[in-house]
Parts: structure tokens; sequence; C-alpha cells
């Protein structure tokens, strides 16, 4: 519906109160009426004619135009029929009768005019009346239509917004998902896609804490032909200073963090533990999307670097816990403690002259195998060891997630273990669930020897995890 259709039609054109086509046509009929009398007729003026052929005019225009049109065609056919056409009186009229005949038809003229011409004034104002309620609906109409599209399209909006939220949201878990582990190589690999899930950046980088310099470890989006951005930050840089140091975040919209990041990045944030305090690195992130940059994103990138320093702690506490644990969950000595043990008999039988030898059993084919498979295979091996073994004898996992098992024999020279082996491999085989008896399973005997430890992890350890590789 347009808006010109809304509007009333302007009114037409007057002189003096008098359409102008009004005019022209009472000059055109005037004009042929009075030539065809003249031509055809006495020059009469149509004067004894009933009815009279001026009626057509006045009635014509007073029902066509109204009151004002109708009266001024009465006038003219008054003075075309009187004007210079005056009859004289009869010989049996009196005054009266004679002012009757001239003034009759004028004066039916002019009540004819009135009286129609009303009617019809009546009948214009009425339609002038419905136009104009027409248009007042129209215009209602074409609000109600404007309202009804704005409420629309906001609908649509927020429905899609709503939408883009719950997407959000079920993205933003499982990005979560990806740090919620106890390892910390999975939790590295995690943190990438929830920094993207979180900030959608289009540049970002992971420093780590290591001693007193932030190393960094991971970084997308850097073009080496074109960025140069710094790749480690020493305790002696204002960066470095600000935000592990005093462990503030920043943000290049702030001037003193502008001067402070020097072109290095548009936010910068500490990993911090929430549940520790412990200061572990930084998320950095060098590019951003205009219109992704608020007052709601840095305090989601504060958020997003408390999330990761948690997550980052707690899969360190755990390594730390694990590393000094004895047992594993299957009942089995954990590697490090077994690695311990292990130098130390090695170092003792040297003393006391007996023997120290090691069984690893490590099957092979397990990528294709199914994470069921494997769990049934590592609970199988563990029970056949288990079972196996005598007094003296310790039973390990060299912690390589049940890929590789072991049995440390304690005054037990290389013959003797070789037999050790052979029993522990029938025993094996009989524990296996059918669906895995033909797997290959690798069994291998070496005797544990006591050379000069290394730093950081006693050689005997170290040989017995080489036998697990």
């Amino acid at each position: 519906m347009s808006v010109d259709s809304a509007i009333p039609s302007p009114s037409p054109r007057r002189w003096f109160g008098l359409r102008p086509v009004a005019l022209l046509e009472l000059l055109l009929f005037f004009g042929v009426a009075l030539g065809l009398d003249g031509w055809l007729g006495a020059g009469l003026r149509f004067d004894g004619v009933q009815p009279h052929p001026f009626w057509i005019p006045v009635l014509l225009l007073a029902i066509q135009y109204g009151t004002n049109e109708g009266v001024l065609a009465a006038l003219v056919a008054s003075a075309a029929l009187r004007l210079g056409n005056m009859p004289g009186a009869g010989i049996d009229q009196d005054l009266y009768d004679h002012l009757f005949t001239l003034t009759r038809e004028p004066i039916l003229w002019l009540v004819a005019a009135v009286l129609f011409g009303e009617l019809r004034m009546r009948q214009l104002r009425e339609r002038e009346g419905l136009r104009a309620g027409l248009a007042a609906a129209r215009q209602e109409a074409e609000a109600i239509t404007r309202s009804y599209r704005a409420l629309k399209s906001v609908k649509e909006s927020l429905e899609t917004r709503v939408a883009g939220q719950l997407r959000t949201v079920f993205t933003l878990y499982q990005a979560a998902k990806s740090i919620d582990h106890l390892d910390e190589g999975e939790v590295m690999l995690g943190v990438a896609d929830l920094v993207r899930t979180v900030m959608k950046p289009e540049k970002f980088s992971l420093f780590l804490l290591n001693n007193d310099v932030l190393e960094s470890v991971t970084n997308e989006g850097w073009d080496d032909d074109v960025d140069s951005y710094a790749r480690w930050f020493d305790s002696g840089t204002p960066l470095f200073q600000t935000v592990i140091g005093r462990q503030r975040q920043l943000c290049v919209t702030r001037l003193d963090d502008e001067r402070i990041l020097a072109g290095e990045g548009v936010l910068a944030g500490p990993l911090i533990s929430s549940d520790t305090g412990e200061v572990l690195g930084m998320v950095k992130i060098e590019s951003l999307g205009f219109t992704d940059l608020s007052v709601n994103t840095v305090e989601n990138f504060r958020i997003l670097c408390e999330w990761i320093g948690t997550a980052m702690a707690k899969a360190r506490q755990y390594r730390t816990a694990n590393e000094q644990r004895v047992f594993t969950d299957d009942a089995l000595y954990s590697s490090s403690y077994i690695g311990r043990q292990a130098e130390f008999l090695a170092l003792l039988g040297r003393r006391m002259g007996f023997e120290t030898t090691a069984i690893t059993i490590r099957p092979s084919g397990l990528s294709r195998l199914s994470v069921g498979q494997r769990a049934d295979l590592a609970a199988a091996i563990g029970a056949a060891v288990r079972g196996s073994l005598r007094d003296t004898d310790l039973a390990c996992d060299f912690g390589q997630q049940g890929a590789s098992f072991g049995v440390i024999l304690a005054g037990t020279p290389l013959d003797g273990a070789k037999q050790v082996e052979a029993k522990l491999e029938r025993a094996v085989r009989q524990a296996l669930p059918s669906a895995l008896a033909g797997i290959p399973i690798a069994f291998v005997t070496r005797r544990v020897d006591p050379p000069a430890p290394v730093a950081g992890q006693s050689v005997a350890g170290q040989r017995i995890g080489e036998g697990a590789g």
C-alpha cells in the first residue's frame, strides 16, 4: 500500500467558488441551444416548449457539482430565456398572472437547483468524510504494518541471538571439556580451542613461565613473514613485570597498558590458579575484530585466563602426585616408584652378590583396538602378572597407559628370569579374552645394571623404561 493512496485527493480548482468545467459546460450548452433556436426556431428561446430544454443544464449541473453550479445554471437559463424575450400580457391576464407566466420557469429552476444541489452537496460531504476516514484507516493500517514488521524483525533478531547463544553455550561447553583433563598435554591441546571459542581472536599466543622467562608454546594466526611478535619475555621487560609480577591484565584501550604492550597485542592476561594463586604463564591476543573488543570481552578474557590457569595448575598437581605415588589404579607399582626400587636392588645386589633382572611385557597393535578392548587387555595382563608373582617379585606399570608392564625379579639370575618369563607368558595368554587372543605381545628379559645415576632420574629406572619402549 503506497503512501500516496492514503492521502485524500486535492480539492478541484475553483473560480469564485465555481468549477471552471461547469462554466465551460454552460457556455457550450447555451451557445448550441441559442444557436439552434435562432437557426431552426422562431427566436423565442423555446418559450412554450414543455418541458423546457433549459432544464437540462440546471438539473445536470446541480446533480453533478452541487448548489453553486446549479444556481448559476438556473440564473443563466433565466437570463437566456427572458433577456430580450419579454412577451406581453394577454387580454385575459391580470398583472399577477402575467408575472407568474414570466417567472414560473426561473423560479422552478432555482428551487430545483437548490434542492438537488444541496442533496449533491450532502453526498459530497459524506464522500469527503468517507475519504478522510479511509485515509486515516490506511494510515493506521500502514502504521500497524510498520509496527508489525519492526516487531517481527526484533523477534527474529532475538530468536537468532538466542539460538546463537545456545550454540555458543554448547560450543563453550565442548571447548571447556577439552581442558577438563589431568594430563598437561591434553590441557595444552584444549587451550587453543577454548580461546578460539570464547574470544574469537584473529591471532593469539600462549606463554608458559620457565623460571624467570615467559616462553611461547602456542601461537595461532601468526605470519612469520609479516608479524614480528616476541616469542619470549624475560623478567626485565615491562610486560613481564606487569602481567606476571603484578598479576594485572593489560588492554590496549587503556593508555598506560598500550605503552606496556608496545605493539605486542591487544589483550594480555596472567594464567593464575584460583585455588593456589600460582602464576603459570600468560595468554596474549595479538589481533581481534574491532567490534569484538568490548567491556564484556575484557571481562571474559579475565575469566578465561583464570580458567586456563586453574586447569593447568590441577594438571601439574596431578602429575606431581602421580610421580610420588607407589601404586597405580591396577594395584601395580608405579613407574617412578619401581625405578627407585630397581636402582636400590641393583646397587644392593652388587654389594651382596646377587643379580636383579626385569621382564618387560609390551603388547603391540593397540591403535587398532577400541578403548574398551584396551582396558580389557590391560586388566587381563595385570591380573596374570599379579597371579604369577613370587613373594619377592615386584609387578609394575611402566606408565604408558596400559601399553607396557613389567616385573622386577630380585635375586634372580638371567637364566631363572627366562623361566619366569615363560611361565608369565603362559599365564598372560590364558588370561586374555577370546577376542584378544591373537594380539602380539612381546616378552623381553634383561639384567638391571647399577651404573652411575643421571640427574633427575635413576639409571635403573631409565633402563627399565627403555625396555618398555
